[in-house]
């Protein structure tokens, strides 16, 4: 019989590659949608579907509560987008009754955020309420799987203006914002610099393969809470996040 140690590696381990997974299938569907016209391609499509069949049994069989989430691939000659996520909801004022993803006290502001046209990944979380801006999409997947399983409530965005319209209908219900450096049109300082126009105590973590050095100390001296590098592991970003809401906690009990 396992013991509680391997119980939980094994939980954490069908985790990542339930992560893993959802980012190979959305890849497919991006795939899929661009080469349908192609019949080489067909048979590597179906020996990729296959993969992921046998890839999703054998995750399964390692606990009983590791959940695979990974939707079948499209058939090659439709496009199709992808379907919602079922631990997406749109943000009500109802209370839901969903199980908490990981034990931990809530520290926002209400329990629940007021009804908006919002949506919410993971509502009945247990933790704090965080927004993801990047335009890279699989990436914001990957790290919006990593925080709702460990019982974060998560918003993202793909650019900065979605980022500004979700914050001012929100604003103190987000409790960290992490803000890609690089993103087209608007980059992360000109983000940060509105998002503090709207709020002058906003809690943001910047992300970036790289970012200019000076830029970077200005927005710390700003007020900026952080600076996670690209590529991040999904160690570093658990780490990142609750250290800096750990922070944040302290400062306004003290």
């Amino acid at each position: 019989m396992l013991d509680r140690d391997e119980k939980r590696w094994l939980k954490s381990t069908a985790n990542e590659l339930n992560n893993l997974l959802q980012v190979i299938t959305e890849s497919s569907r991006y795939l899929i949608s661009n080469c349908a016209e192609n019949s080489e391609a067909q048979k590597y499509f179906s020996l990729l579907q296959n993969g992921i069949e046998r890839a999703r049994q054998v995750t399964k069989s390692m606990g009983e509560r590791a959940e695979i989430v990974v939707e079948e691939l499209p058939p090659a000659h439709r496009s199709s987008p992808p379907a919602a996520s079922q631990n997406s909801a749109p943000l009500s004022t109802e209370k839901s009754d969903a199980p908490a993803e990981a034990a931990g006290p809530a520290t926002s502001a209400s329990a629940v955020p007021p009804a908006t046209d919002v949506n919410i990944h993971n509502p009945g979380g247990s933790r704090e309420l965080v927004m993801i801006v990047d335009d890279e999409e699989l990436l914001t997947l990957l790290g919006r799987r990593v925080l709702t399983d460990e019982g974060y409530r998560v918003i993202t965005a793909r650019d900065g203006f979605q980022c500004l319209d979700i914050y001012r209908k929100l604003n103190y219900e987000i409790d960290l914002i992490i803000l890609d450096f690089t993103m087209p049109i608007m980059d992360g300082s000109e983000v940060y610099n509105e998002l503090r126009k709207l709020n002058s105590g906003v809690s943001v973590v910047l992300s970036s393969g790289f970012a200019e050095q000076d830029r970077l100390r200005e927005m710390l001296a700003q007020g900026l809470r952080g600076f996670i590098p690209k590529p991040y592991t999904q160690q570093k970003l658990l780490q990142q996040v609750r250290s800096t809401l750990d922070a944040l906690k302290n400062e306004r009990a003290g």
